[in-house]
């Protein structure tokens, strides 16, 4: 009930039968990026993580110095809620969770909603990949300061000590930056880095 009443107006949650309300189009033009299908946060993030992201998501997520001059982060705080309601809340996602997903899945989850990775299924013929990012390019512009890359290559650009950094300290490679902390666990932060391992060296 606490679900379903504070998170499924913005939030779908197919693994619960909560259908998105919007298209993807729809919900970047109203909150600036596609909010996430809440299915898989318990797979993926810390529960502590996900209880702070809920009483503060800009400040969890290290992007308060975004939100100034009455600008507001799309997801409300939660911080008028008890601290019994967050845990219930975390717990409730975390027992929906799935117990194991693909470097793919966990891609497409975490990373996707902003950037895309054309080389996941390459298309010859100039139609979409399914790996494109799911927030439309002028929704995320406006969102962000700019197109967050394609990350097809980040791995041979980039290396792997530093996404294992930037993925949870953006701030400490570029300073200001627009880009949240994403806040996984140790074991699905490794399935992002082996998804770009695989494409950006097939």
């Amino acid at each position: 009930e606490l679900v379903a009443s504070n998170c499924t107006a913005c939030h779908s949650i197919k693994a619960a039968g909560f259908p998105p309300i919007m298209d993807n189009a729809s919900a970047a033009a109203s909150y600036g990026v596609v909010p996430p299908d809440l299915s898989s946060v318990g797979y993926l993030y810390d529960e502590n993580f996900l209880a702070a992201f809920i009483k503060n998501p800009a400040k969890a997520a290290l992007v308060a110095h975004k939100f100034v001059d009455g600008r507001v982060h799309p997801m409300p705080s939660y911080n008028w809620m008890q601290p019994q309601e967050i845990a219930d809340i975390v717990a409730y996602l975390k027992s929906i969770a799935p117990h194991e997903m693909s470097d793919k899945e966990v891609f497409a989850d975490a990373c996707q909603r902003c950037h895309g990775a054309k080389y996941g299924d390459f298309r010859f013929d100039g139609s979409k990949s399914s790996m494109s990012a799911k927030t439309p390019d002028e929704n995320i512009k406006t969102y962000m300061g700019t197109i967050p890359p394609d990350l097809s290559q980040m791995i041979r650009s980039r290396g792997h000590e530093y996404l294992e950094e930037f993925i949870n300290e953006p701030g400490k490679h570029l300073k200001g930056t627009a880009m949240p902390r994403v806040g996984l666990k140790k074991e699905p932060q490794e399935q992002v880095i082996a998804y770009l391992e695989k494409i950006g060296d097939s």
